[in-house]
């Protein structure tokens, strides 16, 4: 199974892209819910609390039941009661793609950036900045826009957000580093596009533009970097 999270869902069992559209919009949600999970049991009752929060709770157990089973025929399509094996439950837990073989943009992400992100006195610059390109790589977007602005959903696509930029200014600051001016303006242009509060995309914008040569540009971000920390009260 491979699922791709950021910057819009997509997933595929043993090559064959999954046609989500052939479901409800619920059981779609149900579907993006435990992708962001998959490999792990998520209880019923955040389930519950997450897609069906004005229901009474019998009422959203069969609501789940119902939506979980139409998710198997879609992922399994043939497949006879009791023998799935993608959306297993676990007594009062369900999960995707449990104990089987799985690639999810969203772990990768995080593995790649755990490892990219812990002080790099062991690292040499080319070799950090090759990591932290390949963990910005698993990065397409934020977190299932698709969501729109769904409480479940929100605070983990800030968290990834932010990663990304401290990513983004990480790897701008190994390319200048490397002497490669245009590259390191590039990616903390794109660190600001993420997080414009980042004090280190900052001053590396203005240091690689002033190592290209264009004192204009430079100005201009020195300027913007100002309005900035006035928008924070910073003197």
């Amino acid at each position: 199974m491979e699922i791709r999270c950021l910057g819009g869902f997509r997933i595929a069992v043993r090559g064959v892209a999954v046609d989500c559209g052939a479901v409800r919009p619920k059981a779609r949600s149900l579907l993006r819910l435990l992708a962001l999970r998959a490999g792990t049991p998520v209880h019923r009752d955040a389930l519950l609390d997450a897609l069906w929060p004005d229901l009474p709770h019998e009422s959203g157990v069969r609501n789940l039941q119902v939506t979980v089973s139409r998710l198997r025929a879609l992922l399994e399509p043939g497949t006879g009661r009791g023998s799935a094996t993608l959306l297993v439950r676990d007594e009062h837990s369900y999960g995707l793609a449990l104990g089987r073989r799985l690639t999810s943009d969203v772990r990768e992400f995080d593995r790649w950036s755990a490892a990219c992100l812990r002080p790099a006195h062991r690292w040499g610059t080319e070799r950090r900045a090759a990591g932290l390109r390949a963990a910005l790589h698993w990065y397409g977007g934020d977190l299932l826009p698709e969501e729109g602005s769904a409480e479940w959903v929100a605070e983990e696509r800030r968290r990834l957000r932010g990663q990304a930029a401290r990513l983004c200014a990480a790897l701008a600051g190994c390319e200048l580093e490397l002497g490669r001016a245009d590259a390191s303006a590039a990616v903390a242009e794109h660190a600001l596009a993420l997080d414009p509060y980042l004090d280190g995309a900052w001053r590396t914008l203005i240091a690689a533009r002033e190592r290209v040569g264009d004192p204009a540009a430079a100005e201009n971000s020195r300027r913007a970097y100002a309005r900035t920390l006035r928008a924070l009260g910073v003197a």
